[in-house]
């Protein structure tokens, strides 16, 4: 038995590279972009409107020349401006498709395919924002060349006239139903192939709804081609005037409309996702595409249920239903938060509005959804910050009214000393009781600075001066298993208690050892930053400016989620009894919130964690010296 092996890397990426070296017009003919039955459909089309332009063209009446130069290009112009008048209550009559109706009744059908290809040619390339590719170019201009050939053939068939009358009506309005037929079913087909729907949907809604127009465009061509021809050539040319001014009128003012509703969108960045009425995907905006990660090719007509969750799934697939159907549920008239899915199945909050677009068949949803995974998370921030505020406050409170206490106890206990001679074996009790005053008098002065009431003396202090001052210190508290890293990448000042920056950093580097009880590295780095409103935006209550930034990162075993939503509340510790009171980090908050600064942590569970305080930068000048190491 024979396997076949799977291309390796290597030879995928040498086919991409043949295939970049490939002239641009040859990879656009190629159709490269393109799923394989849409690319063969696509090429299929393209060659039978070739053959058959070739084919019938040297047949074609072009004399007189100047009419058919006139009607090829009103519709050519008229096409590239999308032209179109309102003929009823929601249907459009293209100006391009009454001009080639008009060429089939006057010149036949193998002179209208010069006037086809031209539209075709022009609606894709002329007024156009960006290239189109080749084969769309090509494609249009088969599809019209194919559409007005067989229309005409139709028309001729049935005993139409170049003088049509009353007795062209049934011939007439064959030749509107051919041509809205060849014309609207291989397109249907073509986007179903490209974007993976049913071509049936797509004719159905997209295009069945216009088939009146086509009627009725029919009938003004005739209606047009009669007065003409009673009138004579300086009436056709003034008939023919007015629709190119007007043309260009509504062109400039169509431009004008599209240029403001162009800046519009373009300063909006929500995700627009456009639905029919069973919940599958119509439109997909590139602001969809980065926020859901989901190319548009790949995802239009796919559910809706694709980019939610399993877990309320069915739930939000009913309001979506019953807001379609009736206009009423949980989405009328309100945003509502619910949870997304982002192609690599992580789930993410968003915040959506919905409108129904159109009536009856043609109706569609549109979704407007916003990710609101910073606001989310800008909130926990706040409530974190709140709620440590409270706690501050309550923990300084009940300090200040217990160091008072302590006090008490102290200076009766320096009474008893003083009563008690040295050799009373009752001595070394009161001095016992001394020292234990001495240790609540300790908490409580970390109780004060987390809730940020400790006295302070803050002075101009150079911030790389004060951390590798301690060196020596941290050095013997690290222990020969940590390898220590302090760097000072440039100078910076602030104005600040010296010793509450030292409790800073020995609380965050003491924290980080015993985040190691194997061993590892601990890297303090000491920089300058400047924070503009964007990223002070991600900070409660965050001010723009000058800051000084302290970074420890260590590669100890990390913080999960849930430790992490607690780190910096009084008493919690994820040591052992007796091992830790919970207050270093605490200690750490209060302090670089007395000081206006902020302090993020970035860990996962693993992953060694990263502190970073940011302290207001005092704006005075300080004289240049190197990056400055020290390792251990």
């Amino acid at each position: 038995m024979t396997s076949v092996k799977q291309p390796s890397r290597e030879r995928r990426q040498a086919a991409a590279r043949r295939e970049r070296r490939r002239p641009v017009y040859l990879r656009a003919l190629l159709l490269a972009d393109l799923p394989p039955r849409a690319r063969a459909y696509i090429r299929a089309i393209i060659a039978l409107g070739a053959i058959v332009f070739c084919a019938l063209l040297p047949r074609a009446a072009f004399s007189p020349i100047l009419p058919l130069l006139l009607l090829i290009l009103l519709s050519s112009l008229t096409a590239s401006f999308k032209m179109q008048f309102p003929i009823a209550s929601g249907s459009n009559m293209s100006v391009s498709y009454v001009v080639d109706i008009a060429s089939l009744v006057l010149r036949g059908p193998h002179a209208t395919m010069l006037v086809g290809a031209a539209s075709g040619w022009s609606q894709t390339n002329l007024n156009a924002k960006t290239p189109n590719p080749l084969y769309r170019t090509l494609f249009n201009m088969a599809m019209l060349v194919l559409t007005v050939e067989a229309a005409g053939q139709v028309y001729q068939r049935l005993g139409g006239t170049a003088t049509p009358g009353t007795e062209v009506i049934v011939p007439l309005a064959a030749m509107a139903f051919t041509y809205f037929f060849v014309n609207t079913i291989p397109i249907a087909i073509a986007i179903a192939l490209t974007t993976n729907q049913s071509p049936w949907r797509i004719w159905r809604t997209d295009f069945a709804p216009s088939a009146p127009s086509y009627v009725i465009g029919a009938a003004a061509a005739a209606a047009v081609v009669s007065v003409a021809e009673r009138s004579g050539y300086w009436v056709t040319v003034l008939l023919a005037a007015a629709p190119l001014y007007l043309t260009y009128k509504l062109y400039r003012a169509g431009a004008e409309s599209e240029a403001r509703q162009g800046a519009i969108l373009e300063a909006a960045h929500d995700a627009i996702v456009t639905m029919d009425s069973r919940l599958d995907i119509r439109e997909f905006n590139p602001a969809a595409e980065r926020m859901f990660g989901h190319a548009r090719l790949d995802i239009l007509g796919k559910n809706i249920a694709l980019l939610l969750p399993a877990s309320d799934q069915s739930r939000r697939l009913a309001e979506l239903a019953e807001y379609f159907a009736r206009g009423t549920g949980p989405l009328a008239g309100r945003q509502m938060e619910m949870a997304a899915l982002k192609a690599d199945g992580s789930e993410f909050p968003i915040e959506l509005s919905v409108a129904r677009v159109g009536a009856d068949a043609r109706a569609v949803l549109t979704g407007f959804v916003r990710d609101i995974t910073e606001r989310r998370a800008l909130e926990e921030q706040l409530r974190q910050s709140q709620k440590l505020e409270a706690i501050g406050r309550l923990a300084g409170g009940v300090a200040h009214d217990f160091n008072n206490i302590l006090m008490s106890i102290m200076g009766a206990a320096d009474l008893v000393l003083m009563q008690i001679a040295a050799t009373d074996p009752a001595r070394e009790e009161a001095v016992e009781i001394k020292r234990s005053v001495e240790r609540g008098a300790g908490l409580t002065r970390q109780l004060l600075a987390f809730s940020r009431r400790q006295a302070t003396r803050p002075r101009l202090v150079g911030l790389a001066d004060v951390v590798t001052g301690m060196e020596t210190m941290l050095r013997r508290l690290m222990g020969p298993e940590i390898d220590l890293a302090m760097v000072a990448a440039e100078p910076v000042q602030l104005v600040a208690d010296s010793g509450q920056i030292e409790q800073i950093v020995l609380n965050l580097v003491v924290n980080a050892r015993d985040a190691m009880p194997e061993g590892g590295r601990i890297a303090v780095t000491i920089d300058r930053v400047a924070i503009d409103d964007a990223r002070a935006a991600g900070f409660v209550d965050g001010r723009p400016g000058d800051y000084a930034r302290l970074t420890v990162v260590d590669t100890g075993t990390g913080i999960d989620e849930q430790t992490r939503a607690k780190l910096f509340e009084p008493f919690f510790t994820t040591k052992p009894q007796g091992k830790g009171t919970g207050l270093g980090l605490s200690i750490v908050y209060g302090i670089v919130k007395q000081n206006r600064g902020y302090i993020t942590v970035t860990s996962e569970a693993g992953h060694g964690a990263t502190f970073v305080v940011y302290l207001p930068a005092a704006a005075v000048p300080v004289s240049a010296s190197p990056p400055a190491e020290v390792t251990r």
